[in-house]
């Protein structure tokens, strides 16, 4: 788990469609969380504020 890892799973929301709509697509929480995982993102929602807050400014 990392920021490192949220940044990279931010940018790739930003730049590929298909994935943005994949995780979008996923209703239910756990299911979201698990598709991100096993696409390679593993982040604690610290990370993932940490990393919001870095790539704004």
């Amino acid at each position: 788990m990392s920021k490192e890892l949220a940044e990279a799973f931010l940018e790739r929301m930003k730049k590929d469609d298909a994935f943005k709509t994949a995780v979008i697509k996923k209703e239910d929480p756990e299911t979201k969380i698990a598709y991100i995982n096993r696409k390679g993102y593993q982040f604690t929602s610290d990370e993932l504020e940490a990393a919001t807050y870095s790539m704004i400014e």
